[in-house]
């Protein structure tokens, strides 16, 4: 049976703001350094054969966006927890 009212725990509060944590400091690495980023993906992914380099800084600052709106989700989820 559900129990309405009950706290539900600190661990997955506490998930929810490490991973708020982390995607905030990616975003913020991937929107201010995308050349860095880019050399840094250029010996993990094939992607860059594929595309310009301008496309892919783009791609990059469209992550860090992406990144940086999921470390506000993550931070509402939590309060909601709260």
């Amino acid at each position: 049976m559900i129990e309405l009212g009950a706290s539900s725990g600190l661990a997955p509060m506490a998930g929810l703001v490490a991973i708020s944590f982390f995607s905030f400091l990616a975003g913020q690495i991937c929107r201010k350094w995308p050349e860095k980023v880019r050399d840094v993906a250029e010996s993990l992914d094939g992607s860059l054969l594929y595309l310009s380099p301008e496309a892919h800084r783009a791609l990059i600052r469209v992550c860090g966006a992406t990144l940086s709106t999921m470390s506000f989700a993550a931070l509402l989820a939590a309060a909601v927890l709260f």
